[in-house]
């Protein structure tokens, strides 16, 4: 049965209605009405319908709770409160033969539907045609071998896949699904969130994962952190008082008028808990409105069902490569038909040739190369600490030349850190390093921000400070105003933050107890006994406690100085209790009469004194910091101003390394956040998203942002500090706007006109799933491979829709975690450099395994075809072409798949999506070597056939001939641009290990008599091993020819180089325009300022 209500209707409710409406789903007798249905018929009263159950029937579900008889049943109306259609757990036993082997099932299905996936692959698909065609003609060991090559293909593809799987449900079990329910009159502790029904009601408190949707019915200083859900970093207050809804209404195609609630924006709904939010603060109780997917965090999931997920750079390139193979195979059987049929060969004959022929050029070591390269690059990443799910997704990051980051979370710690402070006793402003709530692994300590013109023009006490003296110790002259600073901070706080960095409370209150740590303030309130508390309001905008000193003695000269003041002669707290007040800077100036002075005592605050402290805060706020001022005294109309803190959630370690590095590598950094703009602009300044508009080149090259624009600074430890004395005057939201973009401009933008009006913007702020999804699809139409990274709900439709999906596997939810193709098990985001030039090492990898692969096969061809044209005898047998498919196509084909990339290649470009896999460079390389494998070993041949009969001796030194050029080959395949004797032998061990398993195997295979018997072979010579190694090394002296004086024509990257010299430059402008265009690009910021003019444009057009 359909729910009746709608979200606007629950948020109107009052508590009590809530609970009569709800209470009345269960019992109904069964009989249930669709919103619609009602909302036509709402004037009539219907006994049945529970959307008018009379007033006077009263609830028992704000007492009593569900009745245990009515779940299953409410379970069945309106579903479980699972995702997808998970069913509820159920205890089974498992010691029966039939339990067992259901359980057998449950772990072999995913393989086997993984499996099946694979022999979709066109590639796959026509190899399994080859070796079907190869059995019917009789040619069983071509089958065989290909039959073989896919079983391993696609066991290894479809086990890794399910161990990525298996992987991702670990990390879901980090997070406890439990809750506790009120039923039956009595409490449920640690119930199973799947248990729950519509019209539970749970209970909530500090540290709970609400478990559904649930209007909320009372709540005591009930926060909750919304951003897996909205992107907002800051908690929402939560309330269970009705909301005022405004009404609109649609009309219905017959023309009656359908009057419907205008469901309000989530961070509005603020009487709802969402389901998998966090409560940071506070408790409460509410009733559950919707389970499953019909709450927030489960249509998002659903909406993931309708977004396509798009094939990866290196799918395509690989289903095009079978498609140009099965064209070339066909041609080849008609063409070989042909020939046999003018030669006067049997048509049966002729064609069981020429598909043998066509079949072995066919390299089926390729899907075992492609798979196990990215199976290696699937557990090279695993020791970064990260997931593949697919395993095309590695590589798919090597063409990336957009990452769309969310900041929450991924691009920032999600941990509200201290980083400025402002004393009104000092001209100046102090800084903390270290970032996180772990003081034990992050370190930390204040220091001065002050610039030497203050230190020389300032004639104060702070002029006793030396230069030289910039950390902020218990022996400075500052440290009892910072005491006093952050003894306030401490004091009137609820947070609480253990020795191994575990918090629980609030973000804000958590960084400043970490903050006062850091400043080595130790946390007073264990000697103080909180008399009152005036908690927080959006009214009142700050926050009030009383407090006495347990033993009679403050923590701090200030506090006690504070204690001991007299008014009229009295002392204005007997009992030497002080008020300790903190809240908005504006609220808490206009109560202060006094301030803080340097040596702890209470002076008075001057009117110029308060515009400076505001003018503080205005440019701590200005930079994206949250600002709060601190106040002490004996009552509240005495109050004495301590000063103000600014509160940031800083940049992940390694953060602004790695978006450098991206940007050097070609890679565009975008931030999309739900936060404001002014903290979005600042986040982005400091991770190098947006850089300084004035640059410098150093002596390597690189661009380094100009000293006198930097906010942000080092002591000599190394530690990032914000130093606001060190600031531009123009505001960061002026100076950078025009790089970023709210979520409301991009409504207002035409989405035909979206992917030209977001060139050059850096910043989307404001966002909502919507604009991410859309900002996605707007960047692929303008060509870019996009990898989208985020951890919460609003962010798993955009990581379907991109073309890599990157989830956080701490922070992440659920639903972003299945709708990404890598998860990061540890959050960081510098995992995605390692990704990308693992990515970018493996395509190059394969290029060159199929350089060596495309020459092995086409020698074979080549020398066949000419045995066939002239009627010769066939050089090998059958048994030895076996052999050369096995041992070439199996360990030093695969090993060239591991081969350690050119560090030049890391450092490139990401690789356009339509570069063709297989180039004319790569085709003549593989030819040319074709060529002299083939000359070489048909001269052996010849050599060796001066009776006219085959003999052993001339099919082994044939065969011995062959194999040796191959194995040469593959030496020199280990690279595309250096010669065989500038590759280190030691680089890559797997290729040793390779090259001496086959070098074993041919022995064995010549000198051992069971497989002597086997291939036809005897045993050659010493004067014969020698011949055969000094003639088959030609295929070195051929590639270093190729590498050294025929490098445009052998050599993609010189291929690319020699193109883009012949292009003449456009509008007459030359190099040097170039350079200083292509300077402006790595910084990441538009060249011009069309970008803006065109936006405008592309408004006023949407709008007409």
């Amino acid at each position: 049965m359909l729910y009746p209500y709608s979200r606007s209707e629950e948020c109107a409710w009052q508590p009590e209605e809530a609970s009569r409406k709800l209470d009345a789903l269960g019992g109904a007798g069964g009989v249930f009405y669709d919103s619609y249905y009602t909302r036509r018929n709402h004037s009539q009263t219907n006994p049945d319908d529970p959307r008018t159950i009379p007033p006077q029937n009263q609830s028992t579900l704000l007492t009593r709770g569900r009745n245990s008889a009515d779940i299953r049943s409410l379970r069945r109306e309106f579903g479980a409160n699972a995702l997808h259609g998970d069913a509820i757990d159920e205890p089974t036993e498992t010691t029966n033969p039939r339990s067992r082997c259901l359980a057998g099932c449950k772990v072999l299905s995913p393989v086997a539907k993984a499996f099946y996936d694979q022999l979709k692959e066109p590639l796959i698909i026509m190899l399994l045609a080859s070796a079907s065609i190869s059995l019917f003609l009789g040619n069983s060991a071509d089958a065989l071998s290909i039959a073989l090559a896919l079983t391993i293909v696609s066991l290894v593809a479809a086990v890794q896949e399910y161990r990525s799987e298996r992987a991702l449900e670990a990390l879901s079990d980090l997070v406890p699904h439990t809750c506790t329910v009120l039923r039956d009159g009595r409490a449920i502790e640690n119930l199973s969130a799947k248990e729950i029904v519509v019209g539970d009601l749970v209970l909530l408190s500090t540290g709970d994962r609400v478990p559904a949707d649930m209007r909320l019915i009372d709540t005591v200083e009930l926060s909750v952190n919304e951003s897996s859900l909205t992107g907002e970093n800051n908690p929402v207050n939560k309330i269970s008082q009705s909301l005022t809804v405004l009404e609109g209404g649609v009309t219905t195609g017959n023309g009656s008028s359908d009057v419907a609630p205008t469901p309000p924006p989530l961070t509005d709904q603020i009487n709802i808990a969402f389901m998998g939010t966090l409560v940071v603060s506070g408790r409460g109780r509410g009733l559950v409105l919707a389970v499953g997917e019909r709450t927030e965090f489960g249509k998002v999931a659903k909406e993931l069902g309708e977004v396509e997920a798009r094939k990866s750079p290196l799918q395509i390139k690989i289903d095009e490569l079978g498609r140009t193979l099965a064209y070339a195979s066909s041609a080849g059987i008609a063409m070989m038909a042909l020939v046999g049929y003018l030669l006067g060969r049997g048509l049966l004959e002729t064609i069981t040739v020429a598909v043998s022929l066509a079949v072995a050029a066919i390299p089926e070591g390729l899907p075992i190369c492609v798979t196990v390269t990215l199976a290696l690059g699937v557990l090279r990443m695993a020791r970064h600490a990260a997931i593949v799910k697919k395993l095309p997704a590695v590589e798919t990051l090597g063409c990336a030349t957009v990452i769309a980051s969310d900041k929450t979370g991924t691009l920032t710690q999600n941990e509200m850190t201290a980083r400025s402070m402002y004393s009104p006793a000092f001209p100046f402003t102090f800084s903390l390093t270290g970032v996180g709530y772990d003081v034990k692994k992050s370190g930390g300590f204040i220091v001065r921000s002050m610039s030497m013109e203050n230190m020389q023009s300032e004639n104060s006490v702070e002029s006793v400070i030396m230069p030289g003296q910039s950390r902020v110790t218990n022996q400075c002259p500052e440290y009892a105003c910072l005491a006093a600073l952050f003894g306030t901070a401490s004091i009137c706080n609820n947070a609480s933050v253990a020795e191994d960095g575990k918090t629980l409370g609030q973000p804000t209150e958590m960084a400043l107890l970490v903050g006062s740590k850091k400043a080595g303030v130790p946390d007073p309130r264990p000697t103080y006994h909180r008399i009152q508390e005036i908690p927080f309001s959006s009214d009142r905008k700050k926050m009030e406690v009383r407090c006495r000193p347990v033993g009679g003695s403050h923590s701090c000269l200030a506090f006690a100085l504070s204690a001991k003041r007299e008014e009229s002669g009295k002392v204005i707290s007997p009992d030497g209790s002080v008020y300790f007040v903190k809240g908005m800077p504006e609220s808490i100036l206009a109560e202060c009469q006094t301030r803080v002075a340097a040596d702890g005592s209470s002076v008075t605050l001057t009117d110029s004194e308060k515009a400076r402290a505001l003018s503080r805060s205005r440019e701590m706020s200005g930079r994206g910091l949250r600002v709060l001022a601190m106040a002490f005294g004996p009552s509240l109309e005495t109050l004495s101003f301590a000063g103000i803190i600014g509160i940031e959630d800083p940049p992940r370690e390694g953060v602004v390394e790695s978006i450098r590095s991206l940007h050097k590598s070609g890679v565009k950094v975008l931030m999309v956040t739900g936060d404001s703009k002014e903290t979005a602009i600042a986040i982005a300044r400091r991770c190098g998203i947006l850089c300084s508009s004035t640059f410098t080149q150093n002596s390597s090259g690189d661009i380094d942002p100009a000293n006198g624009q930097g906010r942000c600074s080092f002591d000599s430890s190394g530690d990032e500090r914000l130093d606001l004395d060190a600031h531009s005057d123009i505001p960061l939201d002026e100076e950078y706007g025009q790089y970023a973009l709210s979520g409301r401009q991009l409504d207002s933008i035409g989405q035909q006109y979206l992917p030209d009006s977001i060139a050059g913007v850096k910043v989307f702020y404001r966002v909502a799933p919507r604009h991410k999804l859309a900002l996605v699809r707007a960047l692929q139409k303008r060509g870019e491979i996009v990898a989208m990274t985020g951890d919460g709900v609003n962010d798993a439709t955009a990581l379907k829709a991109s073309d890599i999906g990157v989830a956080m596997g701490l922070g992440g939810t659920d639903v972003a975690k299945e709708a990404a193709d890598v998860v990061l098990a540890d959050d960081n985001f510098t995992t995605i450099t390692h990704a990308i030039a693992e990515g970018k090492g493996i395509f190059f990898n394969i290029r060159n395994f199929l350089s060596f692969q495309l020459s092995t096969s086409f020698a074979a061809l080549a020398m066949e075809s000419v045995a066939t044209v002239f009627s010769l005898p066939s050089p090998l047998n059958a048994m030895q072409i076996l052999w050369i498919n096995i041992i070439m196509d199996g360990p030093p084909a695969q090993s060239l798949g591991v081969e350690p990339v050119d560090p030049r290649v890391l450092r490139a470009p990401p690789r356009k999506v339509n570069d063709p896999i297989i180039t004319r460079a790569l085709l003549t390389r593989a030819i040319s070597s074709a060529a002299l494998i083939m000359f070489l070993t048909l001269s052996v041949f010849s050599k060796e056939l001066d009776d006219g009969r085959v003999t052993r001796r001339d099919t082994t030194m044939t065969f011995m001939t062959f194999v040796n050029c191959d194995l040469f080959n593959a030496y020199a395949c280990r690279s595309a641009e250096k010669c065989f004797y500038e590759l280190s032998p030691w680089s890559n061990p797997s290729f040793l290990w390779a090259m001496g398993f086959s070098i074993l195997g041919q022995f064995a295979v010549i000198y051992w008599k069971p497989l002597q018997e086997v291939f036809q072979t005897e045993a050659l010579s010493i004067g014969d091993l020698a011949f055969i190694v000094c003639l088959s090394s030609t295929v070195l002296l051929l590639d270093t020819v190729r590498k050294k004086f025929l490098r445009p024509y052998c050599s993609d990257d010189s291929k690319r180089r020699l193109f883009r010299r012949m292009k003449k430059p456009r509008n007459g402008k030359g190099h040097a325009y170039r350079k200083r265009s292509k300077k402006r690009l790595d910084v990441g910021l538009p060249i011009s300022g069309n970008s803006r003019l065109i936006r405008s444009r592309n408004v006023a057009s949407s709008q007409i």
